[in-house]
């Protein structure tokens, strides 16, 4: 079910990886791989990131390698990586028109 409501922004041109998690860093669903990467130790980083914002916020972080954006959903987060190339506005939109299951 999630993989089918992701399936519009996975497909989107640039996204490399996409993450869903549970507040403690549970990870419920995952799409594509970070090369050469920890994935725990990234997760909890973005994790305390997100907490510090706004509850609906959206927040887009500027790496050296492309695009991080992080998203609140109720009690989980959704954690997108984009390359450079990414077309921001195009990521952004899928990501507020996912449609969850309930």
């Amino acid at each position: 079910m999630i993989e089918a409501a992701l399936r519009a922004l996975t497909s989107v041109e640039g996204v490399q990886t996409v993450h869903f998690l549970e507040k403690d860093g549970f990870v419920i669903y995952t799409h594509g791989k970070e090369p050469g990467e920890d994935p725990s130790m990234t997760m909890t980083r973005w994790q305390t990131l997100i907490q510090t914002a706004e509850e609906k916020a959206m927040i887009t972080l500027v790496m050296e390698h492309g695009y991080v954006i992080l998203h609140p959903v109720e009690t989980r987060m959704l954690v997108v990586k984009c390359t450079r190339m990414a077309n921001l506005g195009a990521v952004r939109t899928a990501i507020q028109e996912v449609n969850w299951p309930a």
